[in-house]
């Protein structure tokens, strides 16, 4: 994530590899899927010994999904899970050295994958998806500079932890409401392990931020293929008023250095693409509870990618969440979303795009608890004549 390249194997090859592969980094952010749907509450639980700098956290994560009909495998049934345990020490505290903080994840993830043995898309049904893995997933060193004007981070991280990172799309279980297809499915370092590299983030102001980022693009278990070469993405991102209403905007570009098998024939040397990020909150309220805050938020995305070497061309996200929707319940979390991959025509698919629309509502049973029934249509999975599918998943979820 430059070597020699073999042809380009069958589309159905293609599509099969490049599904238990890229889309099996499924969980980003990400910045965005279940990592990113445990930070809130995985915060407020994580152990702090006052004085000492040093703190953990963790969750357990179990997916059911059953497919209804259509996909691969219709009146199927499959389960995974995901135990996540991370660490964090704060240099300040524990060794005098203002500003700088260690962090260290683990994962142990097993199950089938959704997206392979269910569905057969290119867009990712599960942000759990990913081949059985247990081992250190991250492990990086960040450091605050001129008075956290600018932020520095190297080791092995996420891309869509801190670039791309979705308003609102959080508690989607399906992957690219969180991320952006174009680049999800084909060569973005994120779970189930992660890139070595370094990112900078300067904020000329408290409003507005420019970022980049180099990282090591081998894609081992990723792609069918290695393409080697190095991945590089910048930044610029805001977070502010949005005719009158609290909205974060991001605009980015990425560029890949590796060698690709062409549509065409032949080999491509590098890729590149981009993509835009927007979020508008519509609605808050703090007066349910306290520490609590009901809103409504919409977002949208919109990525392209290479058309001569991904089988996404262009992908468009749009939903809306509505947090604390009914009387006592400020934590739950309902969410409405479609996301809309372009095909490359170049890869000779049946259909021309593949078009998932999603409802979920996040319970929470107790403070650290909850449940999540998650409904899925799929329109065109894969492109390729697979019927289009009905997928009903609930997923089980404990911070701690």
């Amino acid at each position: 994530m430059v070597v020699c390249l073999l042809p380009l194997v069958s589309h159905a090859h293609e599509i099969g590899a490049r599904i238990g592969g890229a889309k099996s980094q499924g969980l980003t952010r990400a910045g965005a899927g279940a990592q990113a749907s445990m930070r809130g509450a995985g915060r407020k639980a994580a152990r702090k010994p006052r004085g000492v700098g040093f703190h953990w956290s963790g969750a357990i994560l179990a997916d059911i999904s059953h497919g209804i009909q259509g996909g691969l495998n219709d009146n199927t049934t499959l389960a995974q899970y995901l135990l996540d345990l991370r660490a964090t020490v704060k240099t300040a505290r524990l060794l005098g050295w203002p500003g700088g903080t260690f962090f260290v994840d683990f994962q142990d993830h097993h199950g089938p994958s959704v997206q392979v043995r269910q569905i057969g898309s290119i867009q990712d049904p599960d942000n759990m998806d990913a081949y059985a893995t247990t081992g250190i997933d991250r492990a990086w060193y960040q450091q605050d500079l001129a008075g956290r004007r600018l932020r520095l981070r190297v080791g092995l991280m996420y891309v869509d932890d801190q670039f791309l990172t979705v308003p609102y799309a959080r508690d989607f279980v399906s992957l690219d409401f969180s991320s952006d297809a174009s680049l999800s499915t084909f060569v973005l370092p994120t779970y189930p392990r992660g890139a070595f590299g370094a990112d900078l983030f300067i904020y000329p102001t408290r409003s507005l931020y420019l970022a980049a980022g180099l990282f090591n693009g081998h894609l081992y278990r990723v792609l069918p293929y290695d393409p080697g070469g190095r991945f590089f993405i910048t930044q610029a991102g805001y977070k502010g008023h949005i005719a009158g209403l609290p909205g974060v905007l991001e605009l980015g570009a990425w560029r890949h250095t590796g060698t690709f098998p062409s549509f065409a024939g032949g080999v491509q040397h590098r890729a590149q693409g981009w993509y835009l990020v927007a979020g508008l909150t519509l609605f808050r309220s703090r007066k349910e509870a306290a520490n609590t805050e009901r809103k409504v938020g919409v977002f949208f995305q919109y990525g392209a990618g290479p058309p001569t070497v991904a089988l996404i061309r262009r992908h468009m996200g749009a939903g809306i969440v509505w947090r604390g929707a009914f009387p006592g319940r400020p934590r739950d979390s309902l969410g409405l979303g479609v996301s809309e991959a372009r095909l490359t025509p170049e890869a000779g698919l049946t259909f021309g795009s593949e078009t998932v629309y999603e409802a979920y509502y996040r319970l929470f049973v107790a403070r650290s608890l909850s449940i999540e029934p998650d409904l899925q249509y799929w329109h065109h999975p894969g492109g390729n004549g697979t019927p289009s599918a009905l997928l009903a998943l609930i997923r089980t979820q404990w911070n701690f």
